[in-house]
C-alpha cells in the first residue's frame, strides 16, 4: 500500500440535492460574441463593428477572427466593448443587423466543481498509487464496495491504450513537466520548442504542448491544478515508478488552457480552445479523437454550441462534466453538457458505493451515464498528487475509456463509441430514471462492445414511471443478441427499497420480451424504488448482466392547490433586483409536485431572468436570458424540485431585467401545487441530533435523535477528518489538535432520513519545553539536558527534524550527541501527534 501523507484538507463542495439553485448567468462586461452571416466579408464585418462602437480581434485576409477561424467557417469573433452598458446595446442593435446570425453575451464559465482549496493535496508516493485509487480497481478500500469500479485490471489484459492517440484537455491547463505526465504529453512535431517562431504555420508560436487562451501564446502550463488533475486521471504514465496511473496508459495528453489560475475563463475561451483541437486533427493530422470538458457556469450560447458542433462534425468527441448543483438539467438547463448535440456525452459523479453524488448534476434526457468521481487521486501541481470529488472527475474517466476504445477500433465513428460507452456500462439503480442509460462507466463492457464476442443484453423501459399507492406498474424487459448470441436467460428480479416485484416467465431468449410486474399497496411509503433483472446464461451458467429501471411512489390522497397572483407590475429596466411577488398559501400540506405559469409582456425576452423560491428557501430557476430579441414569455414549467417540502408560507416570484433599452410587464403568475394533506398518514422523518464529550483528543458521541415512529434504523457520522462510523453511540480518537464539523445522517425504516451537523473541538494540554543546561565539550560531545510539563502521556523527542526516541512522561531527559557546535532545535510532541512544543539550543 503507498503512504500517502495528507498535507491539506479539502473543503467539501457537496450541496444537498434539491436544495441548490443555479445562479445568474455573469458575462464578460468588455466584450461580446458574434456569429456572421456567411455572406459577410472582411470589408463589411470590419465596418459593421466600427460603426457601432467595438472592435475586432485580429483577422486573417477573410476577415476571420484568427483564434477562431477553424470552426463555423470562420463565421464566429469575438467583439471588444467599453463597458456592459455598451455591451448590452450592441448585443441589441446587432441581433437585428442583416449580417449577423448570433449577437450574445461573452459568458463567464468556470471550473465546473474543486476550487484550488478543495484538493486533498498528498505528498509525492515513493511507490504507486494504484491500490488507493479506488474508481478503477476497487477492493472495499475506504468502506468503498468492492468491484464497484470500472473493470480497469482486466480492461488492461485486452489493451492499455495506442499513443498514436491524441485527447485534447480544455480547462486550467496541464503541468506538461510532472514526472507522471511527461511522457504521455503530446509534443508538436511540426514545432522547434523556444524558437520564437511559429514552425508549423498553425498560427500559434512555440505551442509544443498546446495552447493558452488565457495568455494568447504556446504555453498551457496550468497554475491552477484542475486541469493537470483531470489530466492525470485520462492518461498518467503507468509501471514508470510514480504516483498514479492513468485509465489509458498509451495515450498522448494536449493542453488548452482557458481558464485561469483562479479557475476562471468565458466562453469566447473556450470557443478558442476548440478551434485549436479542431485545426489540430483537420489541417495538421493530429490523431484527436476527444477533449474533455470539466467545466461550465455560463448560459445558452449559440457561438459555443456551434463550435462544438463543429467539433464534433470533424470526428472529436466532447466529454463535459454535468455538473455539480444537485438538480435536474432537464428541467433547468446547464451547458455545455446540455446542448442537444448527438457527439456530447455528459456525465454524472458515482461514489465509491455505487450511489449517485448528492451534489452531481442529473437528467434523464440531458445526462448520458455516470462514472467514478468522488475521491479521485491524480497527479497535481509541481509533481504532486491529490484527492478531489466532483462530476470533473467523472468525465475524464469517460475520456479515458473512449481513448481505451478507440485503441482497438479505430474506425467507430463518435456516435459508435458514445452509444457504446452508455450501452456498455453497469446497469445503476441510483441512475435509473436520472440518466439516458441508467449505467455507469466500465471499460471491459466497453472494450468487449466495440469488439464483442457473442452476448445478450437485457433493456428494461421505461426506465422511470410514477404510480400511486396502491396502483400496480407494468415494466418490459427485452433480451436482445450481441454479436449473434443465440441462447436463453435465467432471470431474477429484485427491488430497493423492497417491493413485490414479479416477472410473466423466468427464462427468456433472444428476441422475447418479459413483463415486470410491481405491487404497492395503500401503505406503501413514498419515494423512489430501484427495480433491478438479473440475468445469467443458461448454457454458461457464466454470463451475467442486470438492468435497472426506477417507479417512484407517491402517496394516496394527492390534491391539487390553485393560487394566482394578477400583478400588473412593471418589470424596472436593467434592476438586477427585479420586483417579487409573493404568494401566501395558508394550506398544510407536503409537495409533490408544482406547476407554474407566467403572462409577462416584455420586447426583448433575452433581458429576463425568473426564479420561483419555496417556503423552505429552495430556489428554482424558470428562465434564464434565453430568447434573445423574442417578445413576451408566456410559459408554463412543470416541477419536482420542491418534493417533499411543506407547502405553507410565502412562495416567492423574482423577476428582473438585466439590460438596458427594452421593458415589460408581469401581467399574471399563478402556481399549482400537487400536496397531501400531512394527516393523511405520511410517516414523519427523523430528526437527527447528538451530544459530545471530549477528552483530551478522544470524543464520545452520544445520539439523541428522535423519530416519531420509532424506526430508526441506521446511523452515519462523518467526523470531518474523513472518517466515518455506522455505530448509534461512537468513541472516536481524533490525531491532531482542531475543530472538526461532524455530521451525522439518521434513516428510519421508509428511508426518511435528517442529517445535524454540530462543530467538535478537541485539544491536548500544552506541552511546556524548557532547556534546563547545555554544553559541548572538547571532545566534539554535546550535552543537552531538557524539561518540561503539561504533557499527558509518553511523548515524542525530535532534534532537528529527526526523532530521537519516545519517552515516558517524567518531565526530564538528557540528550547526548556529537555537534560541531552549531545551533539544535528540539520539538517535544505527545506521542503519535503533532501536539508539540520547540526550544533551540545555543552552545
Amino acid at each position: 500500500m503507498t503512504n500517502l501523507k495528507k498535507l491539506v484538507v479539502g473543503v467539501s463542495m457537496a450541496l444537498a440535492a434539491g436544495t441548490a439553485a443555479a445562479n445568474s448567468k455573469q458575462a464578460d462586461d468588455d466584450s461580446l460574441l458574434v456569429v456572421f452571416k456567411a455572406s459577410a466579408t472582411k470589408e463589411q464585418r470590419l465596418d459593421l463593428i466600427s460603426n457601432a462602437g467595438g472592435t475586432l480581434r485580429a483577422l486573417d485576409n477573410r476577415g476571420r477572427d484568427m483564434a477562431m477561424r477553424n470552426i463555423a467557417d470562420g463565421r464566429i469573433a469575438k467583439v471588444n466593448v467599453r463597458n456592459a452598458k455598451q455591451r448590452d446595446a450592441l448585443i441589441k442593435r446587432l441581433s437585428n443587423h442583416p449580417l449577423v446570425d448570433v449577437a450574445e453575451p461573452n459568458y463567464i464559465i468556470s471550473i465546473n466543481d474543486t476550487k484550488s482549496s478543495d484538493f486533498n493535496i498528498l505528498a509525492t508516493p515513493d511507490d504507486p498509487a494504484f491500490g488507493d485509487m479506488w474508481a478503477l480497481e476497487n477492493t472495499g478500500q475506504s468502506g468503498g464496495t468492492p468491484g464497484v469500479d470500472i473493470d480497469a485490471r482486466p480492461a488492461w489484459d485486452i489493451t492499455t491504450g495506442d499513443s498514436t492517440i491524441v485527447i485534447g484537455v480544455i480547462d486550467s491547463g496541464v503541468d506538461y513537466t510532472h514526472p507522471d505526465l511527461a511522457g504521455n504529453m503530446w509534443v508538436n512535431p511540426g514545432e522547434v520548442c523556444d524558437n520564437g517562431q511559429d514552425d508549423d504555420g498553425n498560427g500559434v508560436v512555440d505551442d509544443c504542448y498546446g495552447y493558452s487562451a488565457v495568455n494568447s501564446n504556446g504555453d498551457p502550463m496550468d497554475e491552477n491544478g484542475h486541469g493537470t488533475h483531470v489530466a492525470g486521471t485520462i492518461g498518467a504514465s503507468s509501471n514508470n515508478g510514480e504516483g498514479v496511473t492513468g485509465v489509458n496508459w498509451d495515450v498522448e495528453i494536449v493542453g488548452c488552457q482557458f481558464l485561469d489560475a483562479s479557475g476562471s475563463g468565458s466562453t469566447a475561451a473556450a470557443i478558442e480552445c476548440i478551434d485549436y483541437m479542431t485545426n489540430l486533427k483537420v489541417n495538421h493530422g493530429v490523431n484527436l479523437v476527444a477533449t474533455n470538458n470539466s467545466w461550465g457556469g455560463g448560459a445558452y450560447s449559440e457561438s459555443l454550441r456551434t463550435a462544438i458542433s463543429d467539433s464534433i462534425d470533424e470526428g472529436i468527441m466532447f466529454v463535459s462534466a454535468a455538473g455539480n448543483d444537485g438538480i435536474d438539467s432537464d428541467v433547468t438547463a446547464s451547458y455545455p453538457g446540455g446542448y442537444d448535440l448527438d457527439g456530447i456525452v455528459n456525465v454524472a459523479n458515482t461514489t465509491r458505493t455505487d450511489s449517485m453524488a448528492a451534489s452531481s448534476t442529473y437528467g434523464a434526457v440531458s445526462v448520458d451515464l455516470g462514472a467514478p468521481g468522488t475521491e479521485i487521486l491524480s497527479t497535481y501541481l509541481n509533481g504532486g498528487y491529490a484527492t478531489a470529488s466532483g462530476t470533473s472527475m467523472a468525465s475524464p474517466h469517460v475520456a479515458g475509456v473512449a481513448g481505451l476504445v478507440w485503441s482497438i477500433a479505430p474506425h467507430l465513428t463518435v456516435a459508435e463509441v458514445k452509444q457504446i460507452l452508455m450501452d456498455s456500462g453497469e446497469s445503476n439503480p441510483a441512475l435509473a430514471g436520472k440518466t439516458v442509460s441508467g449505467n455507469r462507466l466500465n471499460a471491459l463492457s466497453a472494450l468487449e462492445a466495440a469488439d464483442p464476442d457473442p452476448a445478450y443484453r437485457l433493456t428494461l423501459s421505461p426506465v422511470s414511471q410514477e404510480i400511486v399507492a396502491g396502483d400496480n406498474a407494468t415494466l418490459t424487459l427485452d433480451v436482445g443478441s450481441i454479436a449473434d448470441w443465440s441462447g436463453a436467460v435465467d432471470l431474477t428480479v429484485s427491488s430497493e427499497p423492497q417491493l413485490d416485484v414479479s416477472l410473466s416467465s423466468d427464462q427468456a431468449q433472444n428476441g422475447e420480451s418479459v413483463d415486470v410486474q410491481v405491487a404497492t399497496t395503500e401503505d406503501t411509503a413514498w419515494g423512489e424504488y430501484a427495480i433491478t433483472v438479473n440475468g445469467t446464461d443458461v448454457e454458461t451458467g457464466e454470463m451475467t448482466r442486470d438492468v435497472s429501471a426506477s417507479v417512484y411512489v407517491l402517496p394516496q390522497g394527492l390534491s391539487e392547490f390553485y393560487y394566482d397572483d394578477a400583478a400588473g407590475v412593471d418589470i424596472p429596466d436593467d434592476d438586477s433586483n427585479g420586483i417579487t411577488r409573493v404568494i401566501n398559501v395558508p394550506d398544510t400540506g407536503v409537495v409533490f409536485g408544482a406547476d407554474v405559469s407566467v403572462d409577462i409582456t416584455h420586447t426583448w425576452r433575452g433581458d429576463l431572468i425568473v426564479t420561483l423560491t419555496s417556503p423552505e428557501g429552495t430556489e428554482h430557476v424558470l428562465h434564464d436570458r434565453t430568447g434573445g430579441s423574442e417578445d413576451d414569455l408566456v410559459q408554463s414549467w412543470s416541477l419536482d424540485s420542491f418534493n417533499g417540502e411543506d407547502m405553507t408560507g410565502d412562495w416567492t416570484l423574482n423577476v428582473s431585467d438585466n439590460a438596458g433599452a427594452d421593458t415589460g410587464v408581469l401581467n399574471h403568475w399563478s402556481l399549482t401545487l400537487t400536496a397531501v394533506e400531512e394527516d393523511d398518514g405520511l410517516p414523519d422523518a427523523p430528526v437527527a441530533g447528538f451530544e459530545a464529550d471530549a477528552a483530551d483528543l478522544t470524543v464520545s458521541f452520544t445520539n439523541t435523535s428522535t423519530d416519531s415512529d420509532g424506526d430508526i434504523e441506521s446511523y452515519f457520522w462523518e467526523f470531518g477528518d474523513g472518517s466515518t462510523s455506522t455505530e448509534a453511540n461512537p468513541v472516536y480518537a481524533y490525531s491532531q489538535e482542531g475543530t472538526y464539523d461532524v455530521t451525522l445522517t439518521v434513516t428510519d425504516a421508509t428511508e426518511l432520513s435528517d442529517t445535524v451537523t454540530q462543530s467538535v473541538t478537541v485539544s491536548l494540554t500544552d506541552i511546556e519545553l524548557d532547556v534546563y543546561r547545555s554544553r559541548l565539550l572538547r571532545s566534539g560531545t554535546a550535552l543537552v539536558d531538557l524539561r518540561w510539563s503539561g504533557a499527558a502521556g509518553d511523548v515524542d523527542l525530535y532534534r532537528n527534524g529527526e526523532f530521537v526516541e519516545t519517552l515516558s512522561n517524567s518531565g526530564r531527559v538528557r540528550d547526548r550527541f556529537d555537534s560541531d557546535g552549531s545551533d539544535v532545535v528540539y520539538k517535544l510532541c505527545e506521542a503519535g501527534t503533532e501536539a508539540c512544543d520547540s526550544v533551540t539550543v545555543s552552545f
